[in-house]
């Protein structure tokens, strides 16, 4: 059974195909169009999966669609404008989605909340029928079924965990009337044990904060991450507007991302890097406190995490340390960019019940796009670059980057996701901190957090402490940890001033080109980790072909680029 798994909503389009229930490819429509979180149909994502899967549409047999349907007709009727501009929705079209969203709820009771409710049944048809007429003509005619958000996110995470049972969090902005749902899952059941409404959201706030603070809302939270270890929390003297009523946690959303004039008015008082910190480490507490009486509830210490909220790897830490938990998965692709992989893995297991003792933990996320070493090489001659293919070159690139080169790396399929691992990646060696200065400024990156590192597998408890548990998601540079002293000496550049960084551990049988280079750096220096940051400039995609590489290798004054089996020197 062919699935095609899409999301369409107004940021970060992706599409994906499952067959017979293993992912076999996923991309983001952002990585080819070449515009950030690309809102709108995934109309290339969808011909790109297709060819990747070497499916015709014919053989596609069903459409799932990771949804967000509150309300479907407000979000979708700026679907041509998405597709043109080289931004997501403005602040004022937000708003306004936003403000019809309320009226909705709030004036004419509607609510999809309840999937299988009157009003939530009525929109599931309207989106479909929506959805139907943005579909490509051979398409058009294939079942379409519809995923609740929330639902989309704990199948991806749950379905790809490798866990018969687990306890699935998943947590974002908001979708379907929800912006947390709390799932028990057992033997490829999923039942919905707890909810908070969209209007009392963890997401919206510290998106609310981002903006505050003078970032990009739904782009630049990691920045209020990374900004949050400057400060102090205990200096901000205001108590945080969460407060706990009858078991839930409740703030109320105001107009747009705007905070309540009288909180931004006391706000107003303090330093970004304490009003971040305060932000991080009083959301941190209230998630951490609703992951522990989960647990205790519940019964189950293996714990999944999902959704936008999840992105912020010290939440994931923290929740890691809770004495309970047995083990953590975050699924790599936590955000909305991942529904489609949710909708066509819940798809499927309804259609095969026995789903569950086939499904296994998702091997890597290298699900994306690869290019022939002709179509390499042709794009080093179009540019005029001088080339040459060595004999090992894993050990030539280990030598460079022990010399101080900064290196790029494009090999092998694109990856699917936020995150660069090692085959759309910048390398450097971690023992000069004042690399995160330079080298962001050669880049044109704004960051607070040091570049994260990927280190060998084998020596994960040499650099990291309280790992184990969460060494698979270390897989995805999806937690942090705090950091041995052997890291902190040796490896300086890459950990953070609260004494954390973000791995990736990579073995061998992940992606054996990558592995030997920090294998060969490891025999040079006795360094296990080098620095791995994504392969773009600043506010662009990750690179997807040889031609994007190119480009970025040039702007960004880099110093060698091992593209595929070849190696070139920045002249």
């Amino acid at each position: 059974m062919n699935i095609l798994g899409i999301i369409d909503g107004q940021h970060d389009t992706t599409a994906c195909m499952l067959k017979d229930g293993k992912l076999v490819a996923a991309t983001g429509e952002e990585r080819i169009t070449r515009v950030k979180l690309q809102g709108g149909f995934p109309y290339q994502a969808v011909d790109e999966v297709l060819r990747l899967s070497k499916l015709t549409p014919n053989e596609v047999d069903i459409i799932a669609v990771g949804s967000i349907l509150t309300p479907p007709l407000f979000a979708r009727m700026f679907r041509s404008v998405q597709q043109k501009e080289s931004e997501i929705l403005s602040e004022k079209r937000r708003d306004l989605i936003s403000f019809l969203s309320h009226f909705v709820k709030y004036t004419l009771k509607l609510s999809v909340t309840n999937p299988e409710s009157f009003s939530g049944r009525v929109q599931k048809l309207f989106v479909k029928w929506v959805f139907r007429r943005s579909l490509p003509p051979s398409l058009k005619k294939k079942p379409i079924f519809i995923v609740n958000h929330h639902l989309s996110h704990a199948a991806a995470a749950y379905f790809n965990s490798g866990k018969k049972n687990a306890l699935v969090i998943s947590a974002d902005c908001w979708g379907d009337g929800l912006s947390l749902a709390i799932y028990r899952c057992i033997d490829g059941r999923i039942k919905r044990l707890y909810t908070m409404d969209a209007m009392d959201s963890f997401g919206h706030f510290y998106s609310s904060i981002t903006k505050y603070l003078g970032f990009k809302p739904f782009r630049h939270e990691g920045k209020i991450l990374g900004l949050s270890a400057h400060g102090n929390p205990d200096n901000v003297k205001i108590p945080y507007p969460f407060v706990e009523k009858r078991g839930k946690i409740r703030y109320v959303l105001r107009k747009g991302l705007d905070v309540d004039p009288k909180l931004k008015k006391e706000l107003d008082k303090y330093p970004k890097e304490d009003v971040a910190a305060w932000l991080q480490e009083n959301m941190k507490s209230r998630i951490v406190d609703l992951a522990s009486r989960s647990i205790r509830t519940t019964g189950m210490y293996d714990l999944v995490l999902v959704g936008g909220v999840f992105s912020n790897v010290r939440f994931n830490q923290a929740i890691n340390e809770i004495p309970e938990v047995k083990s953590l998965y975050i699924f790599p692709e936590m955000g909305d960019g991942g529904l489609g992989v949710g909708a066509a893995c819940y798809v499927y297991s309804q259609k095969n019940p026995d789903y569950i003792n086939q499904a296994r933990q998702l091997e890597n996320v290298y699900l994306g796009v690869e290019f022939s070493e002709e179509e390499i090489e042709q794009a080093l001659k179009e540019e005029g670059l001088k080339y040459r293919k060595p004999k090992n070159l894993a050990k030539d690139v280990a030598k460079l980057i022990t010399k101080g080169n900064v290196v790029a790396r494009f090999d092998g399929r694109m990856e699917f996701g936020p995150r660069a691992l090692g085959n759309r990646s910048i390398l450097y060696h971690a023992k000069d901190p004042s690399v995160n200065d330079w080298l962001n400024k050669r880049l044109e990156r704004t960051e607070f957090m040091p570049f994260a590192p990927v280190t060998l597998a084998e020596y994960k408890d040499k650099c990291y402490k309280n790992i184990r548990g969460a060494e698979f998601s270390a897989r995805f540079m999806t937690i942090t940890f705090d950091c041995t002293d052997f890291m902190k000496r040796h490896s300086p550049a890459a950990v953070h001033v609260d004494g954390t960084a973000r791995p990736q551990l990579i073995y061998r049988e992940d992606n054996p080109g990558y592995y030997d280079i920090l294998k060969e750096y490891h025999k040079l220096t006795k360094i296990p980790s080098i620095i791995n940051t994504s392969f773009n400039m600043h506010e662009e995609p990750i690179v997807r072909s040889p031609k994007d590489a190119v480009r970025a290798f040039m702007l960004g004054h880099l110093d060698y680029l091992a593209i595929g089996k070849f190696l070139v020197e920045n002249k």
